[in-house]
């Protein structure tokens, strides 16, 4: 008589299926790891390019204000009050609020009002300092990963200061 063994066919595909399944799974958390590195990455390039932004913004408002006496620092360094021309009065404002670098123009430096400048871009400091020679502003924005604020600080020579 003839012995039959059992056939083993379904141990085979199972352990094809269970490869692909691992496969599978690592292609996944893959995937998701270099989704969060990416995430990562982008959020520090947008903190980064929001404090270069700042910066350039308050360093070509200097340079288009840069007469004798053009350019004040606010008490405390809290900003800048910028005229164009000595003889015009119009006075421009740059300084930090709510979040916010602000600009606020206005015919009479008494009547400034922080609430009602214009919002240009997210900051979440800005300090101001005279420096030999020019003037050096800090910019600090969140860094977008841990909500941690980095600084970023920049020297404004000015010629006619």
């Amino acid at each position: 008589m003839k012995d039959s063994a059992p056939a083993k066919r379904g141990s085979s595909a199972l352990m094809i299926l269970l490869v692909v399944f691992v496969f599978m799974v690592c292609s996944l958390f893959l995937i998701m790891y270099g989704a969060d590195v990416y995430r990562k990455i982008t959020a520090r390039s947008d903190a980064d390019f929001t404090r270069r932004m700042c910066v350039s913004f308050i360093t070509n408002k200097i340079r288009a204000c840069e007469v004798r006496g053009g350019v004040e620092i606010l008490p405390g360094g809290a900003g800048l009050r910028l005229r164009s021309d000595p003889e015009t009065p119009l006075y421009v404002y740059i300084y930090c609020f709510d979040g916010y670098i602000v600009e606020y123009i206005t015919d009479l430096p008494e009547e400034f009002e922080p609430e009602n400048g214009e919002a240009i871009t997210p900051a979440s400091s800005l300090s101001v300092r005279e420096v030999p020679g020019g003037i050096e502003v800090t910019v600090g924005a969140p860094d977008g990963l841990a909500g941690e604020v980095a600084e970023m600080a920049y020297t404004v020579s000015l010629r006619c200061y």
